[in-house]
């Protein structure tokens, strides 16, 4: 995100009572939008108890002028935590 010299703007919002993260990365201004492969965005979580968890992530990206981009992403894996 950060080709081009053209600044990456990273957002994020929380709502813990319906269990949901939603993060934005930006390049605002940028007319050309970037290329290439790599790690867009990872999370990583504390546990806060034991039990188990249930966690799914969905994605959706635009280049420029909202043309729709397709993402990959890794399958999700939580484990019990003790």
């Amino acid at each position: 995100m950060r080709t081009g010299g053209v600044a990456a703007n990273f957002t994020q919002q929380a709502d813990p009572v319906a269990g949901r993260i939603d993060i934005a990365i930006t390049r605002t201004g940028d007319v050309t939008g970037v290329a290439g492969t790599g790690l867009l965005a990872a999370l990583l979580f504390d546990a806060v108890g034991a039990g188990a968890a249930n966690l799914s992530v969905t994605a959706s990206a635009t280049g420029p002028g909202g043309m729709p981009v397709q993402l990959q992403y890794a399958p999700v894996q939580v484990v019990t935590v003790r």
